[in-house]
């Protein structure tokens, strides 16, 4: 079998379980972007953190690929471990993840340049991270996750609850952030 970009995240986890590192290449350049943002909105300000976590989440990986299932979506798979690394550093620090306000936000994006929009948006980004800042962290990973397109059934597989429990953190998170963004309302 010929091991390139256009394999499934399966050939590539077989191959490289058969002693192919090219394979597992493949699937970290596949894979390490949408990671990394991921652990960047979880943890926004805290660099190191991220590149840490996002380290030891690939450490995981490569140990864990044996035990991979294929029946599981991969980047669900990877994002639960990376959601388990990042909560076993809160624990041993005895900290809560806790999201801070940053300076833009990427959950919407300009249109076209038009200079009122990009002060208009930009008062926006600010808004919504504050207010995601406020969502308790299960509402907050969800609408994250969701913002990656991940489908309910691998969030709650990250979350490990029901997928209606993922279904309702949603609904919550969307709720409290209509409701915090009160001026925005339109």
């Amino acid at each position: 079998m010929r091991i390139d970009g256009e394999s499934s995240d399966q050939e590539l986890i077989k191959s490289y379980l058969n002693d192919d590192a090219s394979a597992f290449d493949i699937l970290y350049e596949r894979y390490k972007r949408r990671l990394y943002s991921y652990l960047n909105r979880l943890m926004p300000q805290r660099s190191a953190l991220v590149d840490d976590v996002f380290q030891q989440t690939w450490i995981k990986v490569i140990r864990r690929l044996p035990k991979y299932k294929d029946n599981e979506k991969f980047q669900a798979w990877l994002t639960r471990i990376a959601h388990n690394v990042a909560v076993d550093h809160f624990r041993k620090e005895k900290n809560e993840i806790l999201l801070e306000d940053t300076e833009k936000s990427k959950l919407f994006a300009a249109v076209g340049y038009e200079p009122w929009r990009e002060l208009e948006n930009a008062e926006l980004g600010k808004a919504i991270e504050g207010c995601l800042a406020k969502l308790p962290d299960e509402q907050r990973e969800v609408f994250i996750l969701r913002q990656d397109e991940m489908g309910f059934k691998e969030i709650a597989k990250v979350q490990e609850c029901s997928i209606n429990t993922a279904l309702g953190r949603m609904q919550y998170a969307l709720r409290n952030l209509r409701n915090c963004m009160g001026y925005w309302k339109s």
